[in-house]
């Protein structure tokens, strides 16, 4: 009886820790559908909006995909070094009340009383970094100079495109992009705004 009593237990134990499992899987495959979804939708959008040839597809695509990859690499090494600099700048007090430090890019100081982030900034300024100057200098260097590779990255894409496709149609790709990309942030918001009402 006691055996059975625990077999029972236990297996009501694991059942909710296998379907939570599975849920992060399920989850994780969605996010991957939900980004291939829009990939392909961006290629529709950008294909159609440009007027790209089947031969200029076939040329267009990989390349920009390789620029893409690229220019990612950039960025991740720019959140990265700003990621650093909060560690670097994070105040003795927020440690001590464990806390924790902010990922990158959070807005510090914004209250239900209003928008507090210049205080906020000039405070995270005014703090001491906790080591040696170099690696703020460092950090800071990495970062700027992150600004210059995405710029060099984009540049040579941008002169192998045009080996692609005219002036004109380059143009109208840069204009396409940027509209599909706040058409997605519309979108993103609208569905937020819908998911706070229900």
């Amino acid at each position: 009886m006691k055996r059975s009593i625990i077999i029972f237990f236990l297996c009501f134990v694991t059942l909710p820790a296998f379907s939570q499992e599975v849920r992060v899987h399920k989850s994780e495959q969605e996010r991957k559908a939900e980004r291939e979804a829009v990939q392909s939708q961006k290629i529709a959008f950008i294909t159609q909006e440009v007027g790209l040839t089947p031969a200029e597809a076939e040329k267009f695509w990989p390349l920009y995909n390789e620029m893409e990859r690229k220019v990612r690499e950039v960025v991740h090494k720019r959140n990265n070094a700003k990621a650093e600099m909060y560690k670097l700048f994070a105040s003795d007090e927020r440690e001590k009340k464990g806390s924790g430090v902010e990922p990158a890019g959070y807005s510090q100081g914004r209250t239900a009383a209003g928008d507090q982030r210049d205080a906020a900034e000039i405070a995270m300024v005014d703090n001491k970094p906790k080591g040696p100057a170099a690696p703020v200098e460092d950090l800071l260097a990495s970062y700027m100079n992150s600004f210059q590779e995405e710029n060099t990255v984009r540049m040579e894409y941008h002169q192998k495109f045009l080996h692609i496709m005219p002036a004109a149609q380059v143009a109208r790709f840069y204009l396409a992009e940027e509209r599909f990309s706040n058409k997605m942030l519309r979108q993103y918001i609208e569905n937020k705004v819908q998911e706070k009402s229900r």
